[in-house]
């Protein structure tokens, strides 16, 4: 498809399964169990209804905003995804690269396919770090050290990974560490050339971010690493004993609720990252755009919100900042831009989300990121805000 006819992230989506097996675009496309979860990130967004105002003066309108004092170009950062290598050898940095000249910001995922390393060279200040409390202290600190040494001042603790779901999608493709995948995914593949070809002699696929005797950790022995250092024991007191030593920022991903959003704060979280994974692990909870307002009454200015899940158009980032979040994550639409045309396609996500939001907040009649507020939705169109929000 020529690119002139992409113009939208549902039109990467289709393109990005007409270069990928079947078997990696149910990986990139799929969640957990029955995938509620997953429809509901994008329905409730959808559901929320935005006020048209006319005759406001735009011509001073900005979307520049700050996150933790760092300026971005719009609020919207690149969520942390693992294993992007799977759709294109591009992986990780080129996302990065493409996330510098948005102005923007690039989380790097602690289950990468590269390492965090290699993305701080193209990104240096443009990159924040996740963690994971991994089953051996020394493994966690190690990688705490490596995150100082490349000069990162912001980690991202993962915080609900304690438990895990399954992905139908998946285990209907074998798709184990190694995959496992039936004979029919091999002829599916056969049919998609160009990534095979990339498969074959690009970037080689490995659990890149971490390593064994100095080389990177292979796909092969992801499954023996991760059941050794996999810690369903992570707690409040792990965050507590990062937080007295981590002198930099510190956000905590994966908060969907308020009790839970107020105890990170009292513990010391600069950031309260909204997040059910895409609707990945833990089916059958609500979206994230219905649990932020009382998790931005929880949280009572102390932190900065963020907010993933469901966004796939610029006025799904302004509703998001209406509703409290400081900033929007995207994650799936990068990858599947990644999958469709590597580095430039990614480049042109950012543009038309750019360009989507800077035409919401013309329409709603705001001309700066912090004029945002809940006065922008029609007030009966949905249970999804609060009266208290719309008032």
């Amino acid at each position: 498809m020529r690119n002139k006819w992409i113009v939208s992230i549902d039109d990467y989506r289709k393109a990005s399964r007409r270069q990928l097996p079947k078997m990696i675009s149910d990986y990139l496309e799929g969640g957990a169990l029955d995938e509620t979860t997953m429809r509901a990130n994008e329905d409730r967004f959808d559901a929320l209804m935005l006020r048209q105002r006319s005759m406001v003066d735009l011509r001073g309108l900005t979307t520049s905003t700050t996150v933790l004092g760092h300026s971005l170009a719009m609020p919207l950062m690149v969520a942390p995804m693992g294993m992007l290598t799977i759709f294109h050898p591009g992986s990780d940095p080129a996302v990065a690269r493409a996330a510098v000249r948005a102005g923007s910001i690039f989380i790097h995922s602690a289950w990468a396919g590269c390492s965090l390393e290699e993305v701080a060279r193209v990104a240096p200040d443009n990159l924040w770090a996740q963690i994971a409390f991994w089953k051996d202290p020394a493994e966690t600190a190690s990688y705490i050290s490596r995150v100082r040494a490349v000069g990162v001042e912001t980690l991202v603790v993962a915080g609900d990974v304690g438990s895990s779901s399954k992905r139908e999608r998946d285990l209907h493709h074998g798709l184990s560490m190694p995959p496992r995948p039936p004979v029919a995914d091999y002829f599916n593949a056969a049919t998609r050339p160009a990534w095979l070809w990339r498969w074959l002699t690009g970037r080689k696929m490995t659990y890149g971010n971490y390593q064994i005797n100095g080389r990177p950790l292979r796909m092969d022995e992801m499954n023996n690493w991760m059941a050794s250092n996999k810690n369903p024991g992570a707690n409040w007191e792990d965050f507590a004993r990062l937080r007295s030593e981590w002198k930099g920022n510190l956000v905590i991903k994966g908060i969907m609720d308020a009790e839970d959003a107020a105890r990170a704060v009292d513990e010391g979280a600069d950031g309260i990252f909204v997040s059910n994974h895409g609707g990945r692990q833990f089916d059958s909870q609500p979206a994230t755009i219905d649990v932020l307002p009382s998790i931005v009454d929880a949280v009572g200015g102390r932190a900065e919100i963020y907010l993933d899940g469901g966004i796939r158009r610029g006025h799904d980032i302004v509703k998001a900042v209406a509703l409290g979040a400081k900033a929007a994550l995207a994650g799936r639409p990068f990858a599947y831009a990644l999958a469709a045309g590597g580095e430039p396609a990614v480049d042109r996500v950012f543009g038309i989300l750019h360009e989507e939001f800077k035409g919401a907040m013309g329409f709603v009649g705001k001309s700066s990121v912090a004029d945002v507020d809940p006065s922008i939705f029609v007030g009966h169109s949905t249970s999804a805000v609060p009266e208290s929000l719309l008032a």
